[in-house]
Parts: structure tokens; C-alpha cells; sequence
């Protein structure tokens, strides 16, 4: 799994994460980083059936089962929509495909690395193809997770909490360091 990395905005280098972590807090690239996932918050927030280019899908149209009478024998209704290749698809920004793999979506099959969707709720190849594509987006906008930047009244809460603990632990420390110290003095 690689990170793309966008030095001085000219060049793009994918490089392996835990270096991208390390350089980015070395040399002040943690920006950068952030701006990615705001790019790829947006980008989750704004997703539709509009956004999603047909031209990366595979579709295929099969006999349907179910009730429907000759019209589920004759005519292919049932639509199977396949995204090949997840992990070299450009139609998504990393971090979303990262969560997609990660997080293992309801519909994404990691042996053929795609994802693959069926519906034949209907009648009609189109409605069961928006159908399909309805249900990708509902998956995505359900898999994928941004956390909200927190803010500085729980940021303060927080820091106080912290350091009552720590002070309650270090007044326990020295308690049980006093109660030691007068158990070697009575031998």
C-alpha cells in the first residue's frame, strides 16, 4: 500500500505510509496530509450518482429470478455493475480507497480486487442499473469515516483531564513511596 505525497505542489511520489507519517512530521508535510483528507472529506460529502464516471464500470445485463412472469424468462434485466482494479482506480482519492480495502465494504471482493454490485429489484435494466449505482454510493458514504476536527473547549476539557490523572497518580505514587519508606525504618 503506498501514500502519494505532493511535495512543493509540482511533483506526485507514492511512497509507503509510515515513511510519509515520519517525513511529513520531519519536514512540515502534515499540511499537506490534512489537505488531502479535506479534499477527500469534500469529495465524500458531494459524492452522487452524477459524480461517478460510467466509464470505469463494467456492466453486464443477466436473466433475473424471482417473481415477473415471461418477463423474468425472456428479457436480461438483472444489472451486475463491477469496478475492476480498486486499488489502481483513479475515480476515487486514496484515502477513500484506503477505508474501502481497510475497512472491508459490504461489496468489495479483495481476491479480484473489485467491487461488484447486483440488483434486480425491478422490471427495468435502467432502474436496476441506477439501482446498482445508488447502492455504491450508499456503501461508500457508509463505509467511509472522517473524523470532525475537535474542538478548543474539548481540546481544554481534555488537557485537564489529563493532568488531574496525572496528578492523581503521582499522589498515589508518593503515598505508597512514604508508606515503604516508614516499613524499612521500623527494622
Amino acid at each position: 500500500m503506498s501514500c502519494i505525497i505532493r511535495i512543493a505542489g509540482l511533483r506526485t511520489v507514492n511512497v509507503c505510509p509510515s515513511w510519509a507519517a515520519t517525513t511529513s512530521r520531519k519536514f512540515g508535510y502534515s499540511s499537506m496530509v490534512r489537505s488531502d483528507n479535506k479534499m477527500a472529506k469534500k469529495w465524500l460529502v458531494n459524492l452522487s450518482l452524477v459524480n461517478l464516471e460510467p466509464k470505469y464500470f463494467h456492466v453486464r445485463y443477466d436473466l433475473a429470478s424471482g417473481p415477473g412472469g415471461q418477463n423474468v424468462n425472456k428479457v436480461n434485466t438483472k444489472c451486475t455493475l463491477t469496478l475492476p482494479d480498486l486499488s489502481k482506480c483513479s475515480l476515487f482519492p486514496e484515502e477513500i480507497k484506503s477505508q474501502l480495502i481497510s475497512k472491508r465494504m459490504k461489496y468489495y471482493s479483495p481476491n479480484s480486487d473489485s467491487i461488484t454490485i447486483q440488483s434486480d429489484e425491478t422490471r427495468s435494466r435502467e432502474q436496476n442499473r441506477t439501482r446498482c449505482f445508488e447502492k455504491l454510493v450508499d456503501s461508500i458514504k457508509e463505509t467511509c469515516y472522517f473524523a470532525k476536527d475537535a474542538d478548543i473547549k474539548d481540546i481544554k476539557r481534555w488537557q485537564s483531564i489529563k493532568e488531574r490523572t496525572k496528578n492523581l497518580r503521582l499522589k498515589q505514587k508518593k503515598f505508597n513511596s512514604e508508606k515503604k519508606k516508614t516499613r524499612k525504618q521500623l527494622f
